[in-house]
C-alpha cells in the first residue's frame, strides 16, 4: 500500500524539481541555443537524452490505448524530456489503487487486472495471472 503512494509523491517531486531546474536556468542563464554551448559534451549529453527516450517511448506505445494518445505522449517527451517521464509516470500512478503493486505501473491496464501469458515457439515461457 505505501509503495504506490510513495512512488506517486517520488516522481512528482522530480517532475517539479527538473521543472524547475529547467526554468531556473532559463531564467538565469537565457537560451540553450547558443553557439558557445554547442560542444561535444552537448552533442554527447544529446545522444544520451535521445537513446533514453526510445525504451520510455516503446513503453508509452504499449500501455497507451490509442495510436493518437501514444503519438502524442512521446512528441511530449522528446519535447519535454524528464519533466513529460515523471508526469506521465505519475499520472500513471494516480490510477492505481493504493492496494496494487508498484510494479502494476509498468502494465497496460488489460494485461495487469488480467493477466497474460509469454508464448515463443509455440512454449509459454511466461505467464502472469492477477
Amino acid at each position: 500500500m505505501v509503495a504506490v503512494v510513495f512512488a506517486r509523491l517520488v516522481f512528482a517531486l522530480l517532475g517539479l524539481l527538473t521543472c524547475g531546474t529547467v526554468i531556473f536556468t532559463l531564467i538565469t542563464d537565457g537560451s540553450p541555443f547558443r553557439m558557445e554551448l554547442l560542444t561535444r559534451w552537448m552533442a554527447a549529453t544529446l545522444v544520451d537524452f535521445y537513446v533514453n527516450v526510445v525504451p520510455i517511448a516503446v513503453w508509452v506505445w504499449y500501455k497507451e490505448s490509442s495510436w493518437l494518445s501514444g503519438i502524442l505522449w512521446i512528441v511530449l517527451l522528446i519535447c519535454f524530456g524528464s519533466v513529460t517521464t515523471c508526469w506521465y509516470i505519475t499520472w500513471k500512478l494516480f490510477q492505481l489503487s493504493p492496494q496494487d503493486p508498484l510494479y502494476m505501473v509498468l502494465l497496460k491496464e488489460s494485461h495487469a487486472r488480467y493477466g497474460f501469458v509469454l508464448v515463443s515457439s509455440g512454449r509459454q515461457i511466461w505467464s502472469y495471472r492477477p
